[in-house]
């Protein structure tokens, strides 16, 4: 069964279950440990044992103090938004080691109507500003201006998916987590699956499409710079790719550009590319997140075209 927590059971389980109930017994051998090594006449087994005891208590109001602001977060996207409802999904226990730098918590979306059929996939991946966020920052975030408010805008009939990670994103690992994510969810076209990103999520996404084209449908990539020549043009001659920055997004500009020009040069006829003017590197991630044309355009795409 898939780890899709309600916010409840996944404060309750991860921060009581794990954090209290683990880290009071750590505390417990710890002050045992110090009292069998210690002189008596320097520390006394009843201040050691109050001591657990505090960081136990203290534990307990700190883990329900974080249940409401997520638990809330939360119930405030899915009464706001019409279209999709957003859910915590968990990496279990033992694939977590197999993902790297990414975090044990991401975020999923489902239409909200009844549908039938096998729906289409869309990633989405963050930018660098998202490493040192909280899960409830990014939460909030995703539903403003990162892949929950694409989603919610685009309307359509889709599975959304955005990971969360602590440092730059990494093919291997996000071929890791897609494999689960599919063998989970019977429901997702295999044959339609998209990713979308900005900034090191853009950077990640044009890495993972040259490293495993055959997996996508198509992508929304931008706002990232370092693109070469020497990169796998060749893979993607046949692979859609609409690229998207801020007009006034300096350097990353010319490498929009380029890897638009590249692709229609190594013979790519599925190419599509949008400068938002006057749009710096922040504004152009907004503007990334909410174009639906790009939606609209990529879903008109399948392995099997």
């Amino acid at each position: 069964m898939p780890c899709s927590w309600s916010p409840w059971r996944y404060e309750f389980n991860r921060y009581f279950g794990l954090k209290l109930v683990s880290i009071y017994g750590i505390a417990q051998i710890r002050a045992t440990e110090i009292i069998k090594n210690t002189d008596n006449n320097c520390l006394n087994p009843k201040i050691m044992k109050k001591l657990a005891f505090s960081i136990f208590t203290l534990l307990v109001l700190s883990s329900f103090q974080l249940k409401p602001n997520i638990e809330n977060t939360l119930n405030d996207i899915n009464k706001a938004f019409k279209n999709m409802e957003v859910s915590l999904l968990e990496w279990p226990e033992d694939l977590q080691p197999k993902l790297g730098n990414l975090k044990e918590i991401a975020f999923m979306a489902f239409p909200k109507k009844k549908t039938e059929g096998k729906l289409p996939l869309l990633i989405t991946l963050h930018g660098g500003g998202g490493k040192t966020w909280s899960i409830e920052e990014q939460l909030k975030r995703s539903s403003e201006v990162k892949g929950l408010s694409l989603a919610e805008l685009a309307g359509k009939d889709l599975i959304l998916l955005e990971p969360n990670s602590f440092e730059k994103w990494d093919p291997k690992t996000l071929n890791i987590m897609l494999d689960y994510i599919l063998k989970t969810y019977n429901q997702i076209d295999q044959s339609r699956i998209y990713v979308v990103g900005h900034s090191m999520g853009g950077r990640g996404g044009w890495e993972w499409i040259q490293q495993s084209p055959e997996r996508f449908a198509a992508a929304g990539l931008g706002g990232f710079s370092g693109v070469s020549e020497d990169d796998n043009f060749d893979k993607l001659v046949n692979f859609p790719v609409f690229g998207m920055v801020g007009g006034e997004d300096g350097k990353n500009v010319a490498s929009a550009e380029k890897m638009t020009s590249l692709l229609k040069a190594a013979g790519n006829k599925n190419v599509r590319y949008v400068a938002f003017p006057g749009a710096n590197h922040s504004q152009g991630n907004k503007m990334l997140f909410s174009h639906v044309e790009c939606v609209d355009w990529m879903l008109k795409f399948s392995n099997q075209n």
